[in-house]
């Protein structure tokens, strides 16, 4: 009989092809003596055999699959997936998997039974520990250990390191079926899009690869975090690195929490601690997965470790750098006296021994942060961008505040323009609030040829500064749109103060700037759009760009992150007044007075699109004509076909509705499919306007945004007035707290406002700067420097300045660009980049969901019930129908007149502050966003209440 199974105490570091990566480093700290939670490893064997009668379906679903469209590769490779689910797991592999979970129960057992026992082995071992198991006795009756189901790679399979991390890991899976069904779950995750696509372009043969399973027992920490045996930020080997937080890690993986960060020499002596506010933590939840609770107030400012804890883990640290011979960084977790290793990969980012250690002044405490404690086993390698290779630059790099803005890939040329630009924005922000940036500490990143940024420069700049205020200040920064406190720590040092005094003037004073910035800022726009392009050198245009780039969009850029930035504070503000007197309806009531706000660009925009509607609905001849003569897909050359412009134009009342449409590309035009320059803008393609008109015509006059707007403009003022009454109570609320609300309320609705106006004048640049460089693309090509016209937007401005000084081909360069970009294209990038490796948020088992209810985060009042229509991308937005549930991955402002005719929104990331959350509350529509997965956990035609007031989506049964 074939052993499927191999205990921890069987592997070594040797046998990885045998068990993954995982398994081999946990195999190896166990026999290496180390306390690692006992389990085992499901061998990559037990995969092959389990698919060994399933291999003519998979060729079979392959070879249907147009590996060229993306759409189609995503649907077969769910058919894959669920048809692997579905298969039952060969007899013998079952078995032994039962009788291994049996087993491990067993050993839990046993180490319990002596935990009462004077010196006994329990006494040391994992009996120490408050394993999940419930009763003992009903645990060996029932077999409902909790254990982590884990994928892990096995490198003979899958040789390019870039392709770990797209496997499954399950939490808190409980029971012998539930174990056998993510076993499957884990198997079937080698087969997702993103795995396929990579496997298709790398030429690996997709019948080789395997994958093996790691099923662990589960501590319910009382403390858990990361252990770095040397500093990753200033390279010392004398000095180790420690986060810790209460519960379970996955707090600091979803960003959940500020972790605690202690800096300690070797011997265990602390040089530095920062103490952060710890609100929130992770346990399991009852019937599987994880939830999330409440700290007891007690400990929310108190360590998570006390002094005597933090030497023991500095001792167990050298003991694992002692093993390995080399620093490493450790995931532990901390349980009833006892530390236990979780995880632990070497630290690929330090310099040699040789090598002069330096340490930036003012930058000792600035270590990693909200890192995550379940990491793939190994992580990708950052695509070799023109800006910067992460793999190279130690610290934490951050991109939740750039997922929403540019959820796809960037183009380098495009990178090329905005990572000064927003160096420099950040510079300015930290300037005006009287802070100075630090000059030696990197503040922008790109990987996977997307913006980061960098977590350390952040904190450098407000290093004045306590460390409370300090870490709520960055992770406002890091991610102005995410989920905050409803008040911000204060101070009263200079450095705080000072900021507050800076923060009340730009607040008061910008408003009145605002007009005139735009105003210069548009003349400049006129000026470019008016150059006679083709008559310019080609070092004439580049100086243009330059010119018009950073001397005049850089200061819109810069105004516009700081907007952002004061709307978190001032709607925190708005929270702190409100809270004492409606307390945990605090967060409904704000978010409907920022609502119905008048003068919102995007809503602008949308009810034109809503205009060209209603006149296309006015002749039957011009809605058969949009309706038979559909645009092409996007991505296939211009959106609006010739035929149909020339029915259009050959109809009279069609050529009334052209002239109409004209008009409002030459007002809106500039509007961006997606934030790149490298895609063409409304005015070149149409596509987008046209999917809306075509999905308003059926809608009725109830849908109308300005009937919307009308009504929630009424019913935010008087919900105003009534708060007003409310808190003129007492003499202190009708003398102090009034006006004050009044005065932040005014302020925060602003500001909310103008945030949309901001990135509409910003995108005004796109057509004239798509111009000049088409026109350079065209004049290179037919030099024979470049292939395609399109070339141009694979290399950065600095090299195109290089290019028109000494003319020759970049072909090489431009083709390994491009091929990067497309299979970027097909990645998801990791939120965090932590020392080059990518940081991955686990999915929780238990159905991704418990009490059939997903959690989010509140973006727009109210609560609605309907069902759910799946769209992922502009491609599908005209599966859209009249009040069906919205489920995206994100929302942009191209997506926004799909809120006319949605019943609700649910989205995958995104907060109250998110531009989504802004439309939704325009139109009056709940919204949830930041639903982990939302995508794959909801499904089209499901029925679903989304519940704006709490932030959660109920499964209607």
């Amino acid at each position: 009989m074939n052993s499927f199974i191999r205990a921890f105490s069987e592997i070594t570091k040797n046998d990885v092809p045998l068990v993954g990566g995982k398994g081999a480093n946990l195999g190896e700290m166990t026999c290496a003596g180390l306390p690692v939670p006992p389990g085992f490893c499901v061998v990559a064997d037990a995969y092959r055999e389990f698919t060994a009668h399933a291999q003519e379906t998979i060729a079979r679903i392959l070879n249907e699959t147009r590996m060229d469209d993306a759409d189609d590769v995503e649907n077969k490779t769910a058919q894959l997936r669920e048809f692997l689910i579905m298969q039952p797991m060969p007899i013998e592999i079952a078995e032994q998997v039962r009788a291994a979970y049996l087993e491990l129960a067993r050993e839990i057992e046993g180490r319990e039974g002596g935990e009462g026992g004077e010196g006994g082995e329990g006494a040391e071992g994992i009996g120490d520990t408050r394993y999940a198991i419930g009763d003992r006795q009903s645990a060996m009756r029932d077999s409902r250990i909790r254990v982590a189901v884990r994928s892990s790679a096995t490198a003979e399979d899958l040789p390019d390191a870039s392709f770990a991390g797209q496997q499954d890991t399950y939490l808190n899976v409980q029971g012998e079926d539930a174990l056998l069904e993510h076993v499957k779950r884990c198997w079937a995750s080698l087969w997702t899009a993103r795995a396929v696509m990579y496997r298709h372009k790398q030429g690996y043969a997709h019948d080789q690869v395997a994958l093996a399973v790691v099923v662990q027992a589960m501590i319910e920490s009382e403390v858990a975090g990361i252990l770095f045996t040397a500093n990753p930020v200033n390279q010392n080997r004398a000095e180790m690195v420690l986060n810790a937080s209460w519960g379970l890690g996955e707090a600091i993986v979803a960003g959940l929490v500020t972790p605690d960060t202690w800096i300690v020499q070797k011997d265990g002596g602390i040089l530095e601690r920062d103490i952060a506010t710890k609100d929130l933590a992770i346990e399991y939840a009852p019937g599987g997965g994880t939830h999330e609770v409440g700290v007891a107030d007690e400990k929310r400012d108190a360590p998570s470790l006390d002094d005597a804890q933090l030497q023991a883990l500095a001792a167990l640290g050298v003991q694992v750098e002692t093993h390995y011979a080399r620093p490493m960084d450790i995931e532990w977790a901390y349980a009833r006296g006892k530390f236990y290793m979780l995880q632990a990969r070497p630290i690929t980012t330090l310099a040699t021994e040789s090598s002069p250690v330096t340490r930036h002044p003012d930058v000792s405490s600035r270590t990693p942060r909200n890192l995550s404690t379940m990491r793939d086993d190994a992580s990708p390698s950052p695509t070799q961008s023109p800006i910067s290779n992460l793999q190279s630059l130690p610290g934490e790099y951050n991109r939740s505040m750039f997922i929403e803005i540019f959820p796809d890939p960037l183009s380098p040329a495009f990178l090329s323009v905005i990572a000064p630009l927003f160096h420099s924005m950040l510079d300015f922000t930290f300037e005006t609030l009287g802070f100075t940036p630090p000059r030696d500490i990197p503040a922008i990143g790109v990987f996977y040829n997307q913006p980061y940024f960098h977590r350390e420069y952040i904190e450098a700049a407000f290093a004045p500064l306590s460390p409370q205020v300090r870490a709520a200040l960055v992770t406002q920064i890091v991610n102005p749109f995410g989920k905050h406190e409803r008040k911000l720590p204060t101070e009263a040092s200079p450095a705080f103060l000072g900021m507050v005094a800076r923060l009340l003037r730009f607040m008061t004073g910008f408003p009145k700037q605002l007009p005139g910035l735009i105003a210069a800022y548009r003349v400049e726009i006129d000026q470019l759009n008016a150059l006679p392009i083709r008559d310019l050198s080609d070092h004439e245009i580049l100086a243009r760009i330059r010119d018009m780039c950073y001397d005049h969009a850089s200061k819109l850029l810069n105004y516009d992150f700081l907007m952002i930035a004061l709307i978190g504070i001032t709607y925190q503000m708005l929270g702190s007044v409100l809270e004492r007197y409606y307390g945990d309806d605090t967060e409904q009531i704000r978010a409907k007075l920022i609502s119905g706000v008048t003068g919102n660009v995007t809503m602008e925009t949308n009810k034109k699109i809503w205009d060209l509607a209603q006149s296309a609905k006015q002749s039957a001849s011009v809605r058969e004509i949009l309706r038979i003569n559909s645009p092409l897909p996007l991505g296939e050359g211009l959106g609006v076909r010739s035929d149909v412009r020339e029915k259009l134009q050959a109809d009279g009342d069609g050529r009334i509705f052209l002239a109409e449409l004209d008009a409002f590309l030459e007002q809106y035009g500039h509007r961006e499919i997606r934030m790149d320059i490298l895609y063409p803008t409304w005015s070149e393609d149409p596509l987008p306007v046209l999917q809306f008109i075509r999905g308003y015509l059926d809608v009725d006059e109830q849908a109308s945004p300005r009937r919307q707007e009308a009504r929630l403009v009424q019913e935010r003022e008087q919900l105003a007035q009534e708060v007003s009454v409310h808190v003129q109570r007492d003499v202190a609320g009708r003398f102090a707290i009034a006006p004050l609300f009044q005065w932040v309320l005014k302020n925060t609705q602003a500001h909310t406002r103008e945030r949309d106006t901001m990135h509409f004048e910003l995108t005004r640049l796109f057509p004239p700067l798509r111009r000049c460089l088409l026109e350079l693309g065209a004049r290179w090509q037919s030099q024979g420097w470049l292939d395609e016209t399109d070339d141009i937007f694979y290399l950065t401005l600095e090299e195109m300045q290089e290019l028109a000084a000494s003319p020759h081909a970049r072909r090489e360069v431009i083709q390994t660009r491009r091929a990067e970009f497309q299979e970027n294209l097909e990645r998801t990038p990791p939120p965090i980049v932590r020392d080059g490796v990518g940081v991955e948020i686990v999915r929780t088992a238990s159905g991704e969901h418990v009490d059939g209810q997903l959690r989010g985060i509140a973006g727009s009042p109210g609560v609605a019930t309907g069902i759910v229509r799946v769209v992922r991308g502009p491609r599908e937005f005209e599966k859209l129908q009249r009040g069906e549930i919205l489920v995206a991955p994100l929302t942009n402002p191209v997506w926004t007149p799909l809120f006319a005719i949605a019943g609700g929104i649910v989205t995958q990331v995104g907060g109250i502050l998110s531009h989504g959350a802004i439309v939704a509350r325009e139109y009056g529509i709940p919204a949830v966003m930041a639903v982990p997965d939302a995508t794959n956990l909801l499904h089209d035609g499901q029925a679903v209440t989304v519940d704006g007031n709490r932030g959660i989506v109920i499964l209607e049964t």
